[in-house]
């Protein structure tokens, strides 16, 4: 007896959830920021994805907390949001569509970073589970479809 499971990439579960993320940007007219909100929720798996495109990580505690440096051009900020996401802040002079592709990207290479870490959760723990790998396929969707034995 055998137990097939396939790892549908996020990227697909995810894209109208993103894509609604990101259209749904609030102007802080008080604070003169424009604020994008995204999916991301892992801070680990953020620095990986933002390591991929040369950018540093920092956090601040609010909107309130956020102050931009006049001297840096491109600089934007990150901060939790009540839901636990990670919210993108811009000053508001920032050009929106430029940063809303640039965050697409970024969530692009965080979904593979996370594709990956439940990949290698799964796998461990089937392995602890007393599962017998029998085949490992990636599919052209980019699914990997995994066979266990079940040894019982």
């Amino acid at each position: 007896m055998s137990l097939e499971i396939v790892l549908i990439p996020v990227a697909i579960a995810l894209t109208k959830e993103i894509a609604e993320g990101i259209s749904r940007k609030l102007e802080n007219k008080e604070n003169n920021l424009l604020i994008l909100e995204t999916r991301m929720k892992d801070e680990a798996l953020l620095k990986q994805a933002l390591e991929e495109w040369d950018c540093s990580f920092r956090t601040a505690e609010g909107v309130e907390a956020v102050e931009f440096a006049s001297s840096v051009t491109n600089e934007v900020i990150f901060t939790v949001n009540e839901a636990g996401c990670y919210t993108l802040i811009l000053p508001e002079t920032a050009d929106q569509a430029a940063y809303e592709e640039w965050i697409a990207n970024v969530e692009q290479s965080y979904t593979r970073h996370l594709q990956q870490k439940v990949y290698q959760n799964l796998v461990e723990k089937a392995r602890s589970q007393g599962l017998i790998l029998e085949q490992e396929e990636r599919l052209r969707d980019r699914s990997i479809q995994l066979t266990y034995i079940l040894n019982r």
